[in-house]
């Protein structure tokens, strides 16, 4: 089991190590024609020894509902998620980017659409709160990620989620921010 295997199975090139988790590594990989692609592998030593198939599954359900970074394949054997790569920023960066008001609003709306669509098909996230590092901005557009910790048996809460961590919450940055740009015009995303 590991990412070195992985990448001499398929023929992939390591191009970086983009982040870390309590679980798992997400690499930046390339393949034979320089296609870029994201492989999230499996730490060694840890307890949580299905993060492949959580990661895998939950994935395939979201993408079903076009959410989230298409999953290419699934090795079990070295425990690698292979996933579209996604070229973007998170989307805290993006919003201190202090884009228009026009372009907040396309990008919630979108996102309001896409966090509807999981929760209609009963997959909470789970973690689209907090700082944003879960939601990627690629061209003014949300790209829902990390599907590892995602759940079918629990109460979807998507939508509510999004509307406390981006316009309730008092002691937020990224609410205050959101509304700083949005002004009243916010509280169309409460209905």
């Amino acid at each position: 089991m590991s990412i070195e295997n992985f990448l001499k199975k398929n023929n992939f090139k390591l191009v970086e190590q983009i982040a870390k988790g309590w679980t798992s590594f997400v690499y930046l990989v390339e393949d034979s024609k320089g296609k870029k692609l994201v492989a999230k592998s499996l730490r060694e030593k840890v307890h949580r020894i299905n993060m492949v198939e959580r990661e895998s599954e939950n994935l395939k359900l979201a993408n079903s509902v076009s959410v989230g970074p298409k999953l290419i394949e699934v090795d079990f054997e070295n425990k690698v998620v292979l996933m579209e790569y996604v070229n973007g920023v998170s989307f805290n960066n993006w919003l201190f980017s202090n884009p228009k008001k026009t372009e907040l609003e396309k990008f919630l709306k979108e996102l309001f659409e896409q966090a509807e669509k999981i929760d209609k098909i009963g997959l909470d996230h789970g973690q689209l709160a907090g700082k944003g590092r879960n939601i990627i901005v690629k061209k003014g557009l949300p790209i829902i990620i990390d599907f590892e910790k995602a759940s079918i048996k629990r109460k979807v809460g998507n939508v509510n989620q999004l509307k406390a961590f981006l316009f309730l919450n008092p002691h937020s940055s990224i609410a205050k921010k959101v509304k700083d740009i949005l002004e009243s015009d916010y509280e169309q995303f409460l209905n």
